[in-house]
């Protein structure tokens, strides 16, 4: 599951999992983690998050690649935020043909001044440090400079599908099931 900041990534992962029988493998629910825990790492990760950067990318590896190293071949699982940065994009890839998983990138689409006002909105009811005004920028750029590139790695390997995320949640969820056969 991949999109902008604001796309509802975290949502509509829970919903697909629930659908498919499967579980959720979030990059940013670890970090939020990590960084609450008060660690040397845990500083490190809440001082990435509130800039409104990415991870760097041998962490993020590591978790997927973590997580994907861990599960049966008939396990169901959906992750959330995976592949964010091309070089974690391509070890995704490079780990799931290995472990004979096939897989497919939702991507989540909405314009940004949308995307905006739900995270203003999201920061005001959950609090999320990330949310705030003047990190928004920040995490939309990083979405410019790297994750468009991995969505673009994506097409082109045949596994993207887009959904347009400017609607209800239940609509988006069902446009999700439709683009992956499961409608």
């Amino acid at each position: 599951m991949m999109g902008r900041p604001g796309a509802g990534k975290g949502t509509q992962a829970k919903l697909l999992a629930e659908k498919i029988g499967g579980q959720v493998i979030d990059s940013g629910s670890r970090c939020r983690e990590f960084a609450a825990q008060g660690t040397f790492f845990g500083r490190k990760t809440k001082a990435v998050i509130e800039s409104g950067d990415l991870m760097p990318e041998w962490f993020s590896i590591y978790l997927f690649e973590d997580a994907l190293i861990r599960l049966e071949p008939a396990q169901a699982v959906v992750f959330e935020g995976a592949g964010r940065k091309p070089l974690e994009a391509q070890e995704f890839d490079r780990a799931a043909a290995w472990l004979e998983r096939s897989y497919r990138v939702v991507y989540l689409n909405a314009p940004e001044d949308i995307l905006r006002a739900r995270l203003l909105e999201r920061a005001k009811i959950a609090g999320r440090a990330d949310d705030a005004a003047h990190i928004i920028d920040n995490r939309f750029a990083r979405f410019k400079e790297d994750t468009e590139r991995s969505l673009e790695f994506f097409r082109a390997r045949g596994v993207l599908v887009e959904v347009n995320a400017d609607q209800p949640i239940e609509a988006v969820h069902a446009a999700v099931l439709q683009a992956l056969n499961f409608a």
